[in-house]
């Protein structure tokens, strides 16, 4: 039992542990690929926020960031001494973080596991192997430190949203999402080592922020951020549809970018599903983010980005770029996956975006519909061209479970084999048709990567963007993974 007669005598560590099943590290905040590049998971600070808060001695340990071998986790193992261990875990992660599990139980003996995350959410049953473990389905905000207060006890049993193990493995009933995001504790970034982080795009010091949770869209195949997809696959569990988008207010937000700006950071990309909600809470926000200099991106749908006032105080405000998820130039295909958009929208945001200086990305996804052919992704790989962004993330669509790709995959055949198995989407293909089968297209997908990053005008492009060696050799390392593929 878990002795709890002091809470600064307790302490918690969240572990990010090194690739222990001979692959690379699992990219975690989106967890559906393999990181070119290591950013701070902001999923895990917020739960760390909460329990330092609260009087626990916590800690947050990415081994991930450092040139570490399963060799050192084990001596950091035998050296630490916490009372409990946390991982966020997504499905690329899963079968490291279980092996780590294991480690934890061999050279901490008597203390606890808590997995939060997609994948633990899921399944929770993948991980309870014992009393000593523990899984958070959905969001862990609500719910860390009630668990962490319950472990040991009978209260276990009232606490709302986990799974754990008793005879057998209980499923308690779900918690609700939470309705107001403002009360959720601004995340606490001195848990980490911010010069682990970068990202090439941006000047450091660098973050992650989040403004928002969901999205309205329906698309087939969408694996949103994994905090909101863990909050949908709980909810779908119970109400079997996507729960409702819930926003930070505009002064909320404030008070985290006056905090990041006293830290001294520089830069932000903002992981929201969907970043851009309503012009008068966004030009609020635009406001602050001009006020305190930032440069920042973001991710949001071509049909949220034709409003050009907002558009106007975004690109005033410091916005270098926005992630725009186009999968297709095929109005066909944008119908079969329910994307619900029109292609005109896509030209139309790109135009706007660099009509007030911001940088469209492109996100292409390949094989998303089985209308897709060599053709249409060709038209669509020349549209792209054509459109001169900078930026263009290609993945080949990946039936991930409690998706409704996923399903459709099963149904027709379209899967290789029966089941998902954990892959990275920008180099393997984990879907199959009659006429594009699975070699195809990951030597589509490599041949576009080359063709696109390396033409002179963008090789040229990067390096005038260059502020500063780190940078460069940031560049140069995301260049090297990219020839690799």
């Amino acid at each position: 039992m878990l002795k709890h007669s002091s809470k600064n005598n307790m302490k918690i560590t969240f572990l990010t542990p090194p690739p222990l099943d001979k692959k690379l590290a699992a990219e975690r905040i989106f967890g559906c690929n393999y990181g070119l590049y290591s950013q701070p998971n902001i999923f895990i600070l917020y739960p760390a926020t909460i329990l330092k808060n609260a009087g626990y001695a916590v800690k947050v340990k990415d081994f991930t960031t450092e040139n570490t071998t399963k060799k050192d986790f084990i001596e950091f193992l035998k050296k630490d001494d916490s009372q409990i261990y946390v991982f966020y875990t997504v499905f690329l992660s899963k079968k490291t973080d279980n092996m780590a599990k294991k480690m934890v139980r061999k050279y901490r003996k008597g203390s606890k596991v808590i997995f939060i995350g997609t994948e633990p959410t899921a399944n929770p049953r993948d991980f309870i192997d014992g009393k000593d473990v523990f899984v958070i389905r959905g969001e862990s905000e609500g719910t860390i430190l009630e668990l962490v207060k319950s472990i040991g006890s009978k209260k276990i049993k009232n606490v709302k949203g986990i799974s754990y193990y008793d005879r057998k493995v209980i499923n308690n009933k779900s918690r609700p999402p939470i309705e107001n995001l403002d009360k959720v504790p601004i995340p606490d970034r001195t848990l980490i080592d911010r010069n682990k982080y970068y990202n090439p795009k941006f000047p450091g010091p660098f973050t992650i922020m989040l403004t928002s949770r969901g999205c309205f869209g329906q698309c087939t195949y969408c694996v949103p951020n994994s905090q909101s997809f863990a909050r949908e696959i709980e909810y779908k569990k119970t109400y079997k549809c996507k729960p409702a988008v819930r926003m930070r207010s505009a002064e909320d937000v404030n008070k985290e970018l006056k905090i990041l700006k006293e830290q001294g950071y520089k830069s932000i990309y903002f992981v929201d599903d969907q970043f851009v909600w309503g012009e008068k809470r966004m030009i609020k926000i635009a406001r602050a983010l001009k006020k305190y200099g930032f440069k920042w991106g973001a991710l949001a749908r071509a049909d949220m980005l034709l409003n050009e006032k907002i558009i106007k105080a975004l690109g005033e405000s410091g916005c270098e770029f926005i992630d725009i998820g186009v999968e297709s130039f095929d109005q066909r295909i944008l119908d079969d996956i329910k994307k619900g958009e029109k292609v005109e929208m896509y030209y139309k945001a790109v135009e706007i975006l660099k009509k007030y200086g911001i940088e469209p990305e492109i996100n292409v996804l390949l094989a998303a519909s089985p209308l897709e052919t060599k053709e249409t992704i060709e038209n669509t790989l020349s549209e792209v061209k054509r459109l001169k962004c900078r930026y263009v993330l290609i993945s080949i669509c990946t039936p991930f479970p409690h998706t409704e790709f996923n399903k459709l995959a099963k149904k027709h055949g379209w899967m290789v084999g029966k089941e998902y198995k954990p892959l990275d989407p920008i180099r393997n293909a984990q879907v199959s048709y009659p006429h594009l089968n699975k070699k195809e297209l990951e030597e589509i997908i490599r041949k576009a990567y080359k063709e696109f990053y390396f033409r002179p005008r963008i090789i040229i492009s990067e390096l005038f963007r260059v502020r500063s060696l780190k940078d460069l050799k940031g560049k140069i390392k995301v260049a090297l993974k990219i020839l690799k593929m």
